[in-house]
């Protein structure tokens, strides 16, 4: 066999494994950012688990009683 043949089969060889190794790399950045969102996703359940409860806005539950004084009248009934 020629030597240009063992050039061409070593230069195969060699862009072949950059190639792979390039894919693996990829691979494993992929895996490795996804294991940071499912704990940075568990980290945020955790804080909302123990975060204090919402509260009601000024909504009455009585429908004739407002919840904001009424200002029209000076404050007095």
């Amino acid at each position: 066999m020629s030597l240009f043949f063992y050039a061409v089969f070593t230069l195969g060889v060699v862009l072949g494994g950059l190639v792979l190794l390039v894919l693996y790399s990829l691979l494993a950045m992929a895996a490795k950012g996804d294991e940071h969102l499912d704990q940075l996703e568990l980290e945020q359940y955790r804080d909302l688990e123990y975060a204090p409860p919402l509260t009601k806005r000024g909504k009455s539950e009585n429908i004739r009683v407002s919840a904001t004084p009424d200002l029209s009248h000076g404050g007095t009934t």
